[in-house]
């Protein structure tokens, strides 16, 4: 194939570890017609999985595996898709010793690409992975000829790393080593050398790409394009209309992430003291990797619920009247989609890169700003009640279509042919 036919007409091969955002991308690109195949290394669609979830009731399926059944995918044909079951069911790039997370990240994706890498890449002329993951498979398709289109999911892992060390000093006891901390630098080397061998990587959002940037990325390869409104592989209805809060009622406040330094929940901590007496509920939904003290100091001013399955998530943003972020880095948050999806006025921050428009369907908050945080929360808490509209008058997606995913498969596909 030309080089012309392309970059119009490109066969893209996505190699996926995990179902990030509901595996949008590889969706996206067959909506266009370009998706060759999806590697990936489980999905509900294909044997094993599928017949777990024909044969095993909802109730008896513990968490880890309600989540991995729960990875669909039905709107791509399941001979266009490829899983390794072996990888999940017995890895054997499982280290004999204990690693750190990073680490331990870093020798898992060299083992997906080297399986994608055996598998081969068929009639593609385009492969497409993840940063961090990639790096195999980036290089074999540059000896072959093929073109490479890098997905930069967040900041940079050296960018995230000195972020998390002035957290860490400003913060003593809160989480002692950093889950994302790249001590080693394993997943950096590898992220920072598929930037070199990607002839395109996509953004999803203006945060991202400044960050990489910054730590001498070539910036101008890259391309932003916003993320879409979510679909939930388990087909989890978020709700269409927010809670209605009558006078009297206290203010429900809600976290959906997990609780750690990056996601600035020292900061919400904070916020939550400085508007002690008023009537507001904060509600904190995920999984926690700070020490046992500070959970404790959480939950006695908040409610800790824990993790939950994605199923279960929907029932949560029913019950808030605004959703909060207080994050200071993420490549373009998720939740942030899934609120405005719930039509709830989100906080957040910049760094969130997430398509806010302050004073629109939320409010920007400065990072590390526990003021600010505390200022926004108190005027949406008086706008709901007094009837203004001044407020975060349209809670959801700003401007026409912003939300479609029509809009992100054709935004998707003109980045990538740029």
């Amino acid at each position: 194939m030309t080089q012309d036919n392309i970059e119009h007409h490109p066969r893209v091969l996505v190699a996926q570890l995990g179902a990030r955002r509901h595996y949008a991308v590889a969706r996206a690109l067959h909506g266009t017609g370009s998706l060759e195949r999806l590697v990936t290394d489980a999905c509900a669609e294909l044997p094993p999985w599928k017949w777990l979830n024909r044969f095993i009731p909802d109730s008896w399926r513990p968490g880890p595996l309600a989540r991995l059944l729960g990875r669909r995918v039905p709107d791509i044909p399941a001979e266009k898709i490829r899983g390794f079951p072996l990888f999940t069911l017995s890895p054997p790039w499982r280290p004999g010793r204990a690693l750190p997370p990073t680490d331990f990240w870093a020798r898992r994706n060299a083992a997906f690409g080297t399986l994608v890498v055996k598998k081969g890449f068929g009639a593609a002329d385009t492969v497409y992975g993840y940063n961090g993951a990639a790096l195999e498979i980036f290089e074999r398709a540059r000896r072959e000829g093929r073109r490479t289109i890098l997905d930069q999911t967040a900041a940079p892992w050296r960018w995230n790393k000195r972020l998390l060390e002035e957290e860490r000093d400003r913060w003593p006891g809160w989480e002692e080593h950093p889950a994302e901390m790249d001590e080693s630098g394993a997943l950096s080397a590898r992220e920072e050398r598929e930037w070199t061998l990607a002839d395109r990587i996509i953004c999803g959002s203006a945060f991202a790409a400044s960050a990489l940037s910054e730590m001498g990325g070539p910036g101008g390869r890259c391309a932003v394009v916003p993320y879409p409104e979510p679909v939930s592989e388990n087909d989890t209805r978020l709700p269409s209309v927010p809670r209605q809060r009558r006078a009297g009622d206290p203010l429900h406040v809600l976290f959906v992430g997990t609780l750690q330094l990056r996601k600035g929940i020292p900061y919400l901590l904070e916020a939550k003291r400085l508007l002690c007496g008023e009537p507001i509920i904060f509600r904190l939904v995920g999984p926690s990797l700070l020490s046992e003290t500070i959970v404790g100091q959480l939950r006695r001013e908040m409610e800790l619920v824990g993790t939950v399955p994605r199923a279960q998530v929907a029932r949560h943003y029913a019950w808030a009247d605004v959703f909060v972020l207080p994050t200071l880095s993420e490549g373009s948050a998720n939740v942030c989609y899934e609120a405005m999806a719930a039509r709830l006025p989100v906080i957040t921050t910049p760094n969130a890169g997430a398509g806010i428009v302050h004073g629109e369907n939320g409010l920007l908050v400065p990072i590390r700003d526990p003021e600010s945080i505390a200022m926004a929360i108190s005027r949406i808490a008086h706008s709901t009640t007094s009837g203004e509209r001044d407020v975060c008058p349209e809670p959801g997606f700003s401007g026409p279509g912003d939300g479609h995913f029509s809009q992100y498969s054709a935004r998707l596909r003109q980045a990538m042919v740029q």
